[in-house]
């Protein structure tokens, strides 16, 4: 259990960060919800059990009650562990005592995912797919959570967005450095060293991260003020997977080298999601001149610096999403293709052919240059 394992009582609304993180207050991020726009819409919390979830939850029942809001918790029982019964048992009995509704998803595992993705990320799809599916949304087959395919935004601007529900998640700045770290481990661009963004567009509903400029040992003081019992994951503690060796082995020395170091990362963080933004604003305007009815003019985009072709080229590729978060491959293969392109012979036609592995293996869609015109197959 967690903090002192006591039934816990009633609490009045408290003075902390992590209100204010959910409130907005003193933020000047165009990406803080203000909770008058959160009292007109449907929330759906994210709630494991755990100390994140567990300070999140608590925090937005003490905003959201006196405006009104509406707000369900959700826990998706992946029964990977023998604990998971535990989890969700504490969850329903917290939920009793907040007077919160919650719903329990049981999603069953798909033959084959976990081999081909990881045990991690299979279940971080079949969790998305659970939320979706409580949220009243279709289930999106082809997601995927890499950091990067869900992109950043202030309130979305795509019309009858203001009803569209919201996911809020406890993801916090420890995590954040997590991504990125993992992220640059693997070599990733702007799109994958920049993280998880506080707000973003989904297919047909708003992702919100508002603890993300919060340390855990924020949550960790939050948790002890409101006396909040919650669960500790023992799979935490095992150091065969990458983000723990992070949290046992590599943090520790990040803190003892400088304290705050933590919080510091996740500033830089937000500066290169600034600038992610900024280059996107670009990406579009450089893809307003190449898109015509035919599909992307080969002709305009190589008129582009290479750089520039390369950003051009995958945020048409976004925008030809079925669903944001359909698997997008990695720069080296775009430019790439975009070599094979430029230096193609009289009747070749290169392609590119994306495979999502959340499908089974089958590829989810193809780029063809026909005419000079790049375009879109979806299969």
């Amino acid at each position: 259990m967690g903090a002192d394992g006591k039934t816990p009582r009633r609490q009045a609304a408290v003075s902390h960060s992590v209100i204010e993180a959910l409130t907005g207050a003193g933020s000047s991020s165009a990406a803080a919800l203000k909770a008058a726009d959160l009292s007109k819409r449907s929330l759906f919390i994210g709630f494991s059990g755990g100390l994140d979830s567990s300070v999140l939850t608590h925090a937005l029942l003490q905003v959201m009650r006196p405006l009104g809001g509406r707000l369900m918790a959700v826990h998706v029982n992946h029964r990977l562990q023998p604990a998971a019964m535990q989890f969700e048992r504490h969850c329903r009995e917290m939920a009793r005592l907040w007077k919160v509704a919650l719903t329990v998803k049981r999603p069953a595992q798909v033959q084959g995912q976990a081999s081909q993705l990881g045990l991690e990320a299979s279940a971080r799809l079949r969790r998305y797919a659970a939320f979706e599916q409580v949220m009243g949304l279709k289930a999106a087959s082809r997601r995927t959570e890499e950091p990067g395919l869900a992109k950043p935004t202030g309130l979305p601007e795509d019309p009858g967005s203001s009803n569209w529900p919201v996911l809020v998640l406890a993801h916090h700045a420890n995590d954040q450095v997590e991504t990125a770290l993992l992220q640059w481990m693997r070599g990733a661009g702007l799109e994958g060293l920049s993280a998880m963004p506080v707000l973003s567009q989904r297919a047909g509903y708003i992702l919100w991260r508002p603890l993300l400029s919060l340390t855990r040992s924020t949550l960790e003081d939050y948790a002890r003020s409101c006396k909040l019992p919650f669960i500790e994951d023992p799979s935490n503690a095992l150091l065969d997977q990458d983000r723990n060796r992070l949290r046992q082995q590599v943090f520790p020395v990040l803190r003892a080298m400088r304290p705050g170091a933590l919080a510091a990362m996740a500033r830089s963080l937000q500066h290169l999601q600034q600038a992610r933004l900024l280059l996107e604003q670009l990406d579009q305007d450089d893809l307003a001149g190449c898109v015509q009815a035919q599909g992307l003019s080969l002709t305009a985009l190589l008129r582009l610096p290479a750089a520039r072709q390369t950003r051009t080229f995958r945020a048409w590729l976004v925008g030809h999403q079925k669903l944001p978060g359909t698997a997008m491959p990695p720069a080296r293969r775009l430019e790439e293709f975009l070599r094979q392109v430029r230096t193609a012979r009289a009747g070749r036609r290169p392609l590119l052919a994306v495979t999502a592995p959340s499908t089974g293996g089958g590829p989810s869609f193809r780029v063809r240059l026909r005419a000079g015109f790049l375009t879109v197959e979806w299969v």
